[in-house]
């Protein structure tokens, strides 16, 4: 059982990108899985430019582009089937592919332990592929609270999904305060839009474009978990 509410903070951490440096092997994947399953080719990569960045609603997108319909159920389902195996085929022939983020899997297993915090995680990602990428980079988020693209169709929703979940589970009304941990642009728009603070995640040129989008803190990794807790504690409402 936690502290009083009014003492305990949740951390909400994206997957891809954030916890695991699986930007481009996702990519790769879905784009060929679209082609196995339904034939479809020459999509929009650029997510971004999508009203949701999420595995789901930018499914829901292409199928109303090239149909004018949404996707049936045993289209999605055969869909995801496509993701998983093509996700596995990759991570048989290339794991590298598949690398955690450095310190990602310790700072989820300290977080998890500090009385003053809980952890969540809500990703844009289908689960099943999404629990496949954790598990090929070794990080465990057995009892921490999780939200994926089947639970909305937008980030906000799975978002707010991952934190009732958190409330849930600790049987708490509220937090205290809550961070967003993500390293996308639609990561900076969707906490700017629930009021959530923010941390990026990126090095470089990413760090600059999450800085410019009204990131106060980006952080390269989770190695020093010291640093880790400052972010966390000074995390602040994208502007």
């Amino acid at each position: 059982m936690m502290h009083g509410f009014e003492n305990v903070n949740l951390a909400i951490f994206d997957i891809d990108g954030t916890l695991t440096n699986t930007n481009d092997v996702d990519e790769g994947c879905f784009v060929k899985a679209l082609s196995d399953a339904h034939g479809i080719t020459g999509i929009n990569t650029d997510w971004v430019t999508y009203p949701h960045t999420t595995d789901s609603g930018i499914t829901n997108q292409i199928f109303q582009e090239r149909f004018d319909r949404d996707p049936e159920d045993a289209e999605l389902d055969k869909f995801k089937s496509c993701f998983v195996t093509r996700l596995s085929e990759e991570y048989q022939s290339r794991s590298s592919g598949f690398a955690a983020i450095e310190g990602a899997s310790v700072a989820l297993s300290r977080l998890k332990r500090d009385p003053d915090w809980a952890v969540a995680i809500a990703t844009g990602c289908w689960r099943e592929s999404a629990l496949l990428k954790l598990k090929a980079a070794n990080i465990d988020i057995d009892e921490i609270p999780a939200a994926f693209a089947e639970d909305g169709f937008s980030r906000e929703a799975i978002l707010q999904s991952a934190v009732s979940q958190s409330l849930e589970q600790h049987r708490l009304n509220n937090f205290a305060k809550i961070v967003s941990i993500g390293d996308g642009l639609w990561d900076v728009r969707t906490a700017r839009h629930l009021n959530f603070t923010f941390l990026g995640v990126g090095s470089g040129e990413l760090a600059a474009i999450l800085n410019r989008a009204g990131a106060k803190h980006v952080t390269e990794d989770f190695a020093d978990y010291g640093r880790l807790m400052n972010l966390l504690n000074e995390a602040e409402v994208p502007e």
